[in-house]
């Protein structure tokens, strides 16, 4: 269930991404590091690579122009963060615990 899915630190991942792209001409993408993301997340590099991989493998992210250290949202990521970001507000998260 993609709820379940997204209800950790995959989303965490996901959204770290979202919130570093850049552009450049028609083109988005989020040029980090593994070990920069890990800081950001304050995770571990491997704990995510794994995540990383979870996302790639479920079409969440993509490598963009398959090279390492620079990661596309997909279509199927963008519609994730929409569903799932007000979960990661203060009020939304309140909201999400009362009801589970």
């Amino acid at each position: 269930m993609e709820q379940d899915f997204f209800m950790n630190d995959r989303f965490i991942v996901l959204k770290i991404l979202y919130e570093n792209q850049v552009t450049i001409g028609e083109n988005q993408f989020t040029p980090v590091t593994q070990e920069e993301l890990a800081n950001l997340a304050q995770f571990s590099k491997a704990k995510v690579n794994k995540l990383l991989n979870e996302l790639m493998d479920g079409g969440y992210v993509i490598m963009f122009n398959g090279i390492k250290g620079r990661y596309q949202i997909t279509k199927r990521g963008y519609d994730a963060l929409k569903k799932h970001m007000w979960k990661f507000s203060m009020k939304g998260m309140q909201k999400w615990q009362n009801n589970n």
